[in-house]
């Protein structure tokens, strides 16, 4: 398949929930195209998508698999996506390379919060979007009142093209609406086929005036304005399938041959031409002939088959040996294979024309979201958008020799994903990796166990807590030592007083008459910095808090900067001690969505967390979002209460908001676990 034209490549890929067959459905499409003899399944562990063990073992997808068909002289590069909600971020990925989004459904199940997610990000990436509804021979369904909630949950461009002859046990094929007005079906296939002619129509000036006018429209006049809808979003497809008994399959890849739009028919990308403040944006035509510029969308690194970087053809072409720069560097980069991905399997092709899919192999420096350009003005893609990781967990290695080791293989994860996230907390000094829910952190250190032999002990990373004071107060600390030689004498006397939030330290010279003498004052600055750093109360970081060195005393001989230093400390926990000193806790801003019948549920679990809800707004097809302030230690792993609450159909974003006081007996809470985690160190 090196011959590939552009006009030919349908790129498409398959969005929806976990369990509504997105595998199967491609699977059963490989099959039918002949790419395959034998049709696998997701239980069985043998198909062309899942091929991960983590895959395998859960019978779900965790990652995008790149495949290839050829149905009817179209070259179809289709994306198998993961449907649990935590691998969200592969899905979003995937629509950065294909025209069109296919949200697959489950008949049994209908439109869930997950589906109006993807797609709305499809329509929000501008790609043409069809359905699927799957598994419509699933006894007890109503798919004539399925197509009605399809239409309320996601908008009333949704029509049926191709509508079921039977229901549940007796669904065996299906109805082509556009291509007549006859036939044995579950709904009216005239009825259907004069809605989708009016929905074609409203997109074409032309062809609306001779519709109103009764003239006659002919299907070969049609055909090409059903793609123009499709690919503007004024009609998105309904079709029907069973992709285990291959029922609707064949509908289906009719359907993307004819009427899914071509590179150069979807909605034009945009890019970053130029370099420094000379640059604009300028949209990105699928020509062979342009300027070379490609995305990267999927990063792989194995330590056996090396790194594979799958990119889009946006613009121009890329040949095997050939050279390009990535980003911003004017250095070229040499590319050696140009490969043809067919799940974990892939062949060398002489190159890659605009529109296509392919994979680039051991060209380390490519990132997820990087361009690859050539031409004689740099042509840079913004970055592919995904949510930021909020559930943590902190990691240890089981064994000593490997904190090196974790360090490396997390940062290949990441460059794998982009939805993780690692950080080194410089308060607790823990390694905490974040991301998108449990289950995406349990399948990522499966993968580090299978893959580089690392095992890691997992607990909830520590709050970030802070201490503070409320009032002022003075301090006084006198050391003293002497030891048979040179002694140590310092003496300070201090006042310590809150400042705003937010504003950090400021150490203060009031010393009058030379009861210090100045070069002593740094010593007495760097011992409150370490006070400010072990905490008072609870051994968490002092902030805000202004410190007013006033008096003291020194020895002409024995007063050293060591003195001050620890008379510096100590007189400062000596006045904070005084000056109410509390505990300050972070708090988040989270917007949480869910389904209306879970709202009063959800509201009633965030006030028992302390959360202050700022607000509501309404959402598409029955959701609500819920605006809330709440303390992160109350939500750090929210995801699977949430979860539990909805049944897996809720989501959250959240980012950081400000620090405030804890309440009283929360502050004896944190003190008194404070003091048991240090007498464990001990």
């Amino acid at each position: 398949m090196a011959g590939v034209q552009t006009d030919a490549i349908r790129n498409v890929t398959l969005i929806g929930n976990t369990g509504v067959g997105k595998t199967q459905l491609a699977e059963a499409m490989l099959h039918h195209a002949g790419v395959i003899n034998r049709l696998g399944t997701p239980d069985e562990g043998n198909t062309v998508s899942d091929f991960e063990p983590e895959e395998k073992e859960r019978r779900a997808s965790i990652a995008t698999s790149v495949l290839h068909l050829a149905w009817k002289d179209r070259h179809v590069n289709l994306l198998d996506t993961p449907g649990y909600a935590d691998f969200i971020g592969a899905g979003l990925r995937s629509m950065a390379a294909a025209d069109t989004a296919v949200l697959v459904l489950s008949a049994t199940v209908g439109v869930d919060i997950h589906a109006r997610r993807l797609f709305k990000a499809a329509g929000d990436a501008r790609l043409a979007r069809m359905i699927v509804v799957n598994k419509a021979d699933a006894e007890n369904v109503e798919l004539e009142s399925l197509v009605g909630q399809v239409r309320e949950a996601l908008g009333p461009a949704c029509r049926p093209l191709t509508i079921p002859a039977g229901q549940g046990t007796s669904f065996t094929a299906v109805v082509d609406a556009f291509a007549g007005t006859e036939g044995e079906a579950i709904l009216d296939v005239a009825s259907a086929h004069g809605e989708l002619v009016e929905s074609i129509v409203e997109a074409d000036e032309n062809l609306m005036e001779r519709y109103l006018s009764d003239e006659e429209i002919t299907p070969e006049e049609l055909a090409p304005a059903l793609t123009a809808a499709v690919a503007g979003g004024a009609l998105v497809p309904i079709l029907f399938t069973s992709a285990r008994k291959e029922l609707g399959v064949e509908a289906l890849l009719d359907t993307i041959a004819r009427f899914a739009p071509s590179p150069a028919q979807a909605a034009p990308r945009t890019a970053r031409r130029g370099t420094g403040d000379e640059t604009e944006d300028v949209p990105i035509q699928a020509d062979p002939g342009g300027p070379l510029c490609a995305q990267a969308f999927k990063v792989v690194s194995d330590p056996f088959v090396g790194k594979i970087a799958y990119l889009r053809i946006l613009s121009g072409a890329l040949g095997a040996d050939s050279s390009a720069r990535v980003n911003d560097e004017r250095r070229e980069t040499k590319f050696g294979q140009i490969l043809r991905c067919q799940g974990k399997d892939t062949e060398p092709i002489p190159e890659a024309v605009a529109g296509d899919i392919v994979g680039v192999s051991k060209i380390e420096e490519l990132h997820i979201g990087d361009t690859i350009w050539g031409g004689s003005e740099p042509l840079i893609m913004p970055p592919i958008q995904v949510p930021v990781p909020m559930f943590s967990l902190a990691l240890q290695p089981k064994s000593r020799g490997d904190e090196q080791k974790i360090s490396e293989v997390l940062a290949k994860a990441m460059d794998e994903d982009n939805t993780l996230k690692t950080t080194r907390d410089r308060q607790t000094n823990e390694l905490v990796v974040s991301g998108l829910g449990d289950t995406h952190l349990i399948v990522l250190l499966a993968k580090l166990k299978r893959r580089y032999q690392l095992d890691v002990n997992t607990k909830p990373p520590k709050v970030p807590y802070r201490e503070t004071l409320m009032g002022k107060a003075e301090g006084h600390y006198r050391h003293k030592k002497q030891t048979g030689g040179a002694g140590q004498f310092g003496e300070v006397f201090l006042r310590v007083e809150p400042m705003e939030r937010g504003q950090g330290f400021e150490f203060v010279d009031d010393i009058f008459g030379g009861a210090i003498p100045r070069q002593f004052l740094p010593a007495i600055e760097k011992g409150v910095r370490e006070a400010m750093d072990d905490g008072v109360i609870a051994g968490y970081p002092f902030q805000d808090v202004r410190v007013s060195v006033y008096d003291g005393k020194h020895h002409p001989v024995d007063s050293k900067e060591v003195a001050f230093k620890i008379a510096g400390r100590n007189a400062f926990r000596d006045a904070v001690t005084k000056a109410k000193p509390t505990i300050l806790e972070p708090y988040v801003n989270m917007a949480i969505t869910v389904p209306d019948e879970f709202l009063g549920s959800i509201t009633g679990d965030l006030n028992s967390r302390r959360g202050r809800i700022m607000g509501m707004e309404a959402g598409t097809a029955g959701t609500q979002t819920i605006n809330v302030q709440v303390p992160l230690a109350e939500v750090a792993q929210y995801n699977t209460q949430l979860r539990s609450i909805t049944g897996g159909q809720g989501s959250y974003v959240m980012d950081f908001s400000h620090y405030e006081p804890v309440p009283a007996n929360v502050q004896q809470q944190i003190i008194e676990a404070a003091a048991k985690a240090k007498t464990e160190d001990h």
